[in-house]
């Protein structure tokens, strides 16, 4: 299975609409065993996130305030691949990039960010 990403945003009756990233940008967001091995890690946990870890457990639904964490969390663990060295830095840079994206559509929208 893998991890994806995307924005959404609310319509007049309270659906979800999801807005789609243009390419290089797509909704991949990692392998599932990434929730674990990357954005659960201890060592994501030790650069002090605490939104992303949860994907440990469970998917995020990231608005409002929680959109400025998520960034900020992406944002350090791009400055900090190098802690990953099993995963190739393209890679994961990649998918970092994928979940930036879905932030700013998410905020261009007044909507939500996806992420599970």
């Amino acid at each position: 299975m893998t991890l994806i990403t995307h924005a959404y945003a609310r319509t007049a009756d309270g659906e979800l609409r999801t807005l789609d990233a243009a390419p290089p940008r797509n909704d991949l967001a990692g392998p599932e065993s990434w929730r674990v091995k990357v954005y659960g890690s201890a060592a994501a946990r030790a650069l002090g996130l605490t939104l992303l870890p949860t994907l440990a457990t469970y998917d995020i639904h990231a608005e409002d305030e929680d959109l400025d964490v998520l960034e900020r969390e992406v944002q350090v663990l791009l400055g900090n691949t190098v802690r990953w060295p099993e995963i190739g830095l393209d890679q994961l840079r990649f998918r970092l990039l994928n979940i930036l994206e879905a932030v700013r559509l998410a905020r261009a929208e007044g909507g939500g960010v996806y992420l599970g």
